[in-house]
C-alpha cells in the first residue's frame, strides 16, 4: 500500500507541472523511482525462492561431492589439474540453471493474470517499468544461485589442492551470461502463458525434450550449419572453456555403417558441434535474450485482465 501511494503521489505532482525540462527531470526520477521500488518489492516476495535455489544448487553439489568421493574410494584414479577436478562438478550446471530460471522467470508475468493483480498494479505503474524491475531482481536471484554453487566448488578445489585455477572465472561468466538467456526465454514463456506452473512446465519440457530432439534432427540429417538458433547449444561452453577447442574442432564427423539383416552399407556422416566460439556465444545468446524479452514485452502489453 505504501508503495501505491508513492507512486500517485508522484503522477499527480506530474499531472501539474508544464512540459519543461522540470517535467522531464521529474517523470525521469519517478521512472526511477518506480523501477527501484519495483526491485525492493522482488526481492522481499521472492526471499523464499531464492532459499529454494540456494537448496538446490546446495543438494546437487552435494551429491555431485557424494559421487566425486565414492569413486575416489573405489580406486578411481584422481587428477593432478585442478581445473579438471572443477570441471568434474559442471555435467549439471545447465539443468541447474534451468530449475533456477524456470523458478523465477515462470511466474514473472503471468501470476498478474492468474492471480489478478494486475488490477492494483498496471493503474500505479506501467508495463514496461514493471516489467524491467522485475527481471533486474530476479536475475539477481538467480545469479547469486549460480554464483553459490561456484563458491562450493572453488572451496572444495581449495581444500583439496590448495588453490583455484582462474579459469573458472571464465566458465562462471558465460553460466551467468546463459541464466539470463534462460531467464528471458521463461520470461516469453509466462507471457505467453495463463499460468504460472503452465508456463515452468512447458519452457523446462522444451528445453529438456524438443530441443535436445532438434539437435538429434540436425545430426541425422547431416547439416552442417551451426545451430545458434538452439538456444541449448549456448550451455556448452560453460564446460568447453576449461579446454577451449579450436575453431575447425567445434564440430566432431560420424560416420555409421551398417543396414537390415547385418548387412554392411555405406555409412551416412553426421555433424555434431560441441560449442560455440566466445563471440558466437556472446552474440548469440544477446540477441536470443533481446528476441525473447521483446516478444514477452509486446505479448504483456496488449494483455489485459479478465
Amino acid at each position: 500500500m505504501a508503495e501505491i501511494e508513492t507512486q500517485t503521489q508522484l503522477q499527480d505532482t506530474t499531472q501539474t507541472l508544464p512540459i519543461t525540462d522540470e517535467r522531464t527531470h521529474t517523470g525521469s526520477k519517478r521512472s526511477f523511482l518506480q523501477v527501484q521500488k519495483t526491485i525492493g518489492f522482488e526481492f522481499a516476495r521472492n526471499g523464499k525462492r531464492e532459499i529454494t535455489s540456494l537448496i538446490i544448487s546446495l543438494v546437487i553439489f552435494a551429491l555431485t561431492l557424494i559421487i566425486q568421493i565414492i569413486q575416489e574410494n573405489q580406486g578411481a584414479p584422481v587428477t593432478e589439474d585442478p581445473a579438471e577436478y572443477f570441471l568434474g562438478y559442471l555435467f549439471m550446471i545447465d539443468f541447474l540453471i534451468l530449475i533456477i530460471a524456470a523458478t523465477f522467470g515462470g511466474s514473472i508475468i503471468a501470476e498478474d493474470f492468474e492471480k489478478q493483480t494486475g488490477n492494483l498494479l498496471f493503474p500505479k505503474i506501467t508495463k514496461d517499468r514493471l516489467l524491467v524491475g522485475r527481471i533486474i531482481a530476479r536475475y539477481i536471484y538467480s545469479m547469486s544461485a549460480v554464483v553459490f554453487y561456484y563458491v562450493l566448488v572453488a572451496i572444495t578445489t581449495f581444500i583439496k589442492y590448495d588453490g583455484i585455477p582462474k579459469i573458472i572465472w571464465g566458465s562462471l561468466g558465460w553460466a551467468l551470461l546463459y541464466t539470463f538467456a534462460l531467464l528471458s526465454f521463461v520470461t516469453m514463456f509466462s507471457a505467453l502463458m495463463k499460468k504460472s506452473s503452465t508456463a515452468m512446465v512447458s519452457s523446462i519440457l522444451i528445453v529438456l525434450i524438443v530441443f535436445q530432439l532438434l539437435t538429434m534432427i540436425l545430426m541425422y540429417t547431416g547439416v552442417t550449419v551451426e545451430p545458434f538458433f538452439m538456444l541449448t547449444y549456448y550451455a556448452n561452453i560453460i564446460r568447453s572453456w576449461f579446454n577451449m577447442p579450436a575453431t575447425d574442432e567445434r564440430y566432431t564427423e560420424y560416420s555409421f555403417q551398417g543396414g537390415p539383416g547385418g548387412q554392411m552399407t555405406d555409412g551416412n556422416t553426421y555433424y555434431s558441434w560441441s560449442t560455440p566460439s566466445a563471440e558466437g556465444a556472446v552474440i548469440g545468446m544477446l540477441v536470443y535474450s533481446s528476441i525473447c524479452l521483446v516478444i514477452a514485452y509486446l505479448v504483456f502489453r496488449r494483455r489485459q485482465n479478465k
